[in-house]
């Protein structure tokens, strides 16, 4: 899913490829279709000259180079131009389990053929007591009600692109323009001194300029979505939600090309899958089979059973196989040319253009579903409620979540023309575009806002303690600090509710004129009600203490990604927060710093951190991005430990054992939460 990847595309039969990026798709005019278009042609007619754009683009900006993909391989492999490329023994490839899908197509009569209705046509789907969720197959159409830049970005882009969008959020010429303009607005520089092979990438910007693209490719961003006002999408703090997107709109323009180019498919074609209910050939293409995630070694390997040219077939073969001999060296293909670079079935269709004669029936049994996307929810429904007013029945019911827009570029290998490639997040690229009128209010005068379907993810494990006492330990680098504003808007509302409990428990005292006293049985009250508030529990108890709660957060630049800074700020002057430590490890003239470097460097960190642990049991929950953190947090902390308990005269290795046994046994308790991705 780059979006200025290099790629190369041919004709059928023709005997040279040609390389062009997807910003030169977009940007390429070729007669004027990318732009204007003619009033009077139909939907169909529209769809068929995009495609044809597309392809004509592609092949109009290229330079003929041979085939790239095989030439590629030869260069990685040290051979010369007109050595053969070897061919791989089927005992060193994969094993293959059949998943071909069948794939019919429906005739108009079938079409008009009335389907009776189904239980589940006239069924409400709710996440409430009636056992049906809003599933990743039903999901929620939610809209996108606000959006904010999170991060020190300014917002002149978005205005462009909203200008250029207006209302358009699904039109494929207008998101790849407004795709195109974000890449021109923050360019990006390259990894610094690293490549695959070890060659070192000499740049020559300043050092400046260097920051600034750093900050370019750092953008965080938070969305409002709006939820059923009936209560069947519900949430608690800690949870996630799923989001459905479509694939990009390069790679569904080019298929739909391919398939319409060497089968004669029309995108309006109805289909059955696995004799499903009829979808239209753009509709598979675009929202069911997945075009932009990273090739793996069995799909590399059913794709080569489709190429036509020998070399093509044995260079894919050799990609879906084990690590090659290179002399003395083991050469991993795969890891190199589609694992580093993110290689997706349309990057490599173009590269082994032989392959392009695959039928649609064949990519739906080569390639898996669209998987959603999972973001951490950022806010309270106890939190939202309050702020309505307790209005059960206001229409702005909804939920926040926080996400990094994903843009980087790829690592340049000498021997692969096609690296060094900017990849862009499927879903993060899609929201950042069709939200642009939003992030850079611009959205005045619009009558509809961007639409996304969502579902809820439910967490069993990531949950506030039920008891308010608990204090808590916080540490959330990066976009891992959204699931904490949730939890701290949450204990915020707590507190508010308790605070008015107990002035309504003294507004009553001294007006009570009955002759008998309340036994605690006679409070008619739920101990679960408002979900997370133990009202009852609270209402009895005239002097309800609450936990300490600390919070460690950490990014690169403090003026620009220092992500719910005021929000941090407001939650310590509240007494929400009782410490915030923050490490910075891009700050300008400053050693690098981390939360664990924090840890283990700060004297009266480390000494609070090991008082909230043994003291005052706290629960500790991590999240962020990158298995790397988790595990140096978590070597962190048993340091700390091991350095408290070696000072009561225990041997240093004993100490670390006993720290050891002390974080294992937190986690076996739940008082050791983790939410790590990658």
């Amino acid at each position: 899913e780059g979006a200025s990847a290099k790629v190369v595309v041919v004709e059928k039969t023709a005997a040279a490829t040609t390389t062009a990026s997807e910003s030169a798709v977009a940007a390429t005019p070729v007669s004027g279709k990318m732009t204007k278009q003619s009033s009077s042609l139909s939907g169909e007619e529209k769809k068929m000259e995009v495609e044809e754009t597309v392809v004509s683009a592609l092949t109009s900006t290229a330079t003929a180079t041979g085939r790239v993909g095989v030439s590629t391989i030869r260069k990685l492999l040290s051979l010369s131009a007109s050595a053969p490329i070897p061919s791989i023994s089927n005992s060193d490839l994969p094993t293959m389990v059949s998943s071909l899908s069948s794939c019919q197509l429906i005739s108009e009569d079938a079409q008009q053929r009335p389907r009776g209705n189904s239980l589940a046509d006239n069924m409400t789907v709710s996440s409430g007591s009636s056992g049906f969720l809003y599933t990743a197959d039903k999901p929620y159409e939610s809209a996108v009600l606000e959006a904010r830049y999170l991060t020190g970005t300014e917002a002149e882009c978005a205005a462009k692109a909203a200008n250029l969008l207006g209302e358009d959020y699904e039109d494929d010429e207008k998101l790849m323009g407004a795709m195109r303009l974000y890449e021109e607005h923050f360019p990006l520089s390259p990894p610094s001194n690293s490549t695959t092979t070890g060659a070192v990438v000499e740049t020559r910007i300043g050092e400046e300029e260097r920051l600034r693209h750093d900050k370019n490719g750092k953008r965080v961003m938070e969305l409002t979505l709006s939820l059923p006002d009936d209560f069947t999408l519900e949430y608690e703090p800690g949870d996630s939600v799923g989001l459905i997107v479509p694939n990009s709109p390069h790679s569904v323009q080019f298929v739909l090309s391919m398939l319409r180019k060497n089968h004669g498919m029309l995108p309006s074609q109805k289909i059955s899958v696995d004799a499903g209910h009829p979808i239209t050939v753009e509709e598979a293409i675009r929202s069911t089979v997945d075009l932009c995630s990273t090739m793996k070694r069995k799909r590399l390997l059913l794709l080569s059973m489709y190429a036509s040219d020998p070399e093509e077939e044995n260079a894919l073969r050799m990609l879906s196989g084990s690590n090659v001999k290179e002399g003395d060296d083991t050469v991993d293909l795969f890891q190199t040319y589609v694992e580093e670079q993110h290689r997706t079935v349309v990057d490599i269709l173009m590269e082994f253009p032989s392959c392009q004669s695959i039928t649609l029936e064949g990519l739906l049994g080569c390639l898996p579903a669209i998987p959603p996307r999972y973001y951490s929810v950022c806010s309270s429904p106890l939190d939202n409620r309050q702020a309505r007013g307790g209005d059960a029945g206001a229409s702005d019911f909804n939920l926040k979540v926080a996400f990094s827009v994903v843009d980087y570029l790829t690592p340049r290998v000498p021997q692969d023309a096609n690296s060094g490639r900017r990849m862009a997040g499927l879903a993060t690229r899609r929201l950042e575009c069709v939200c642009s009128s939003l992030l850079s209010n611009n959205h005045r005068g619009l009558s509809s806002k961007p639409k996304v379907q969502i579902f809820p993810k439910p967490t069993h494990e990531f949950r506030l303690p039920s008891n308010m006492s608990t204090p808590l330990v916080l540490i959330g680098p990066g976009t891992g600090i959204a699931p904490f504003i949730g939890f701290l808007s949450h204990r915020r509302a707590q507190m508010a509710s308790l605070e008015s409990t107990q002035a309504a428990e003294q507004t009553s005292e001294g007006t009570w004129r009955g002759g008998y006293e309340l036994e605690p049985a006679d409070l008619a009250l739920s101990t679960g009600d408002a979900r997370g508030l133990n009202l009852a529990v609270d209402y009895m108890s005239k002097h309800q203490e609450v936990g300490d709660i600390d919070l460690f957060f950490g990014c690169r630049h403090p003026d620009h990604d220092f992500l719910y800074e005021k929000e941090l700020e407001e939650f310590r002057e509240s007494g929400i927060l009782t410490n915030l430590y923050a490490a910075f490890s891009r700050e300008h003239g400053k050693e690098k710093k981390y939360v664990q470097t924090l840890m283990r460097n700060d004297t009266e960190c480390g000494k609070r951190l090991v008082e909230m642990i043994l003291e005052k049991e706290a629960s500790i929950y991590i999240c962020g991005d990158g298995n790397a953190m988790g595990r140096d947090v978590q070597e962190a902390i048993v340091t700390l430990l091991a350095q408290h308990f070696c000072g009561e005269g225990v041997s240093p290795e004993d100490a670390k054992a006993r720290a050891v046994v002390h974080v294992d046994q937190m986690k076996s308790l739940g008082r050791l939460v983790l939410d790590i991705w990658s």
